[in-house]
């Protein structure tokens, strides 16, 4: 061994300080800037594996939200489907009362339309009745104008108005 060390002109002395010199390098490097580095490391770590389950909880959300849209779309169209038809149904219902109310109208209307029709035909057959009365009356002075008395005459009259009366006008 004496040979190599010769032949390789390595100094013991030097080869012990620099074993010391590469101890102390490491330990102060290990001490300084790697146990920092690996600490570093960790939190980073720490931070990505955090990032990726809040990335993977938020995700999960989003789809949760998602079937959540999606549920409250369909209840909306559920419920504005039962809006559309009761409004339907509203609709017909006061379209059949408003035709119930005008039919209503209308009958009543033409009920009064005959009513007047009935007191104006009776007030007209009263005025024809009262008017050929007295036409009767004319007609029947002037016919016997001389061979009748006034109690016969007033008689005939009568007779005449009555049988009128009796006569129903249509």
């Amino acid at each position: 061994m004496d040979d190599l060390i010769k032949t390789f002109f390595i100094d013991w002395r030097l080869l012990i300080a620099q074993v010391i010199n590469f101890t102390i390098v490491i330990v102060v490097l290990g001490v300084f800037a790697l146990k920092p580095l690996v600490k570093l490391m960790k939190e980073r770590e720490e931070k990505i594996s955090k990032g990726i389950t809040d990335a993977e909880k938020i995700e999960e959300k989003i789809k949760q939200i998602e079937v959540e849209k999606e549920q409250e779309i369909k209840k909306g169209r559920q419920e504005a489907q039962t809006i559309i038809v009761k409004a339907e149904k509203q609709g017909d219902e006061v379209r059949i009362e408003k035709t119930a109310k005008a039919q209503k109208e209308v009958e009543k209307v033409i009920a009064d339309a005959r009513a007047q029709i009935r007191s104006e035909r009776t007030l007209m057959v009263k005025d024809v009745k009262d008017e050929l009365g007295g036409l009767i009356s004319l007609a029947l002075d002037k016919i016997v104008s001389g061979s009748i008395d006034e109690k016969q005459h007033k008689k005939l009259i009568e007779k005449a108005i009555a049988d009128l009366k009796g006569a129903e006008l249509q």
